[in-house]
C-alpha cells in the first residue's frame, strides 16, 4: 500500500483576508475598522502592524485606494 502524503491546503495571506470584506470597503475605512472587521467577521485576530503592511501591498497593487483624513488614511475600493 502506498502512502502518499496529504497536500496541505495554503493557509489565506492576510491580504486576502482583507480582500474578503471588498463590500465593507465600499466606504472608507481605518486599518483600525478593517481589523475590528475581520476579528468580527471571521474570527481572526490579526495585528494592526500586519493589516497596515498589507493595505499598503494592495494599494500598491492597485487593489484598494486611500484618502487621507487628517493624518488618517481610509482605504476603500
Amino acid at each position: 500500500m502506498s502512502t502518499t502524503p496529504k497536500k496541505q491546503k495554503a493557509a489565506k495571506s492576510i491580504a486576502d483576508r482583507i480582500l474578503e470584506f471588498k463590500t465593507f470597503l465600499n466606504s472608507p475605512r481605518t486599518a483600525e475598522e478593517i481589523q475590528k472587521e475581520i476579528k468580527d467577521k471571521s474570527g481572526y485576530r490579526l495585528e494592526l502592524q500586519d493589516i497596515r503592511v498589507n493595505l499598503l501591498y494592495l494599494l500598491r497593487r492597485e487593489k484598494i485606494k486611500r484618502d487621507k483624513d487628517g493624518s488618517v488614511y481610509r482605504y476603500h475600493n
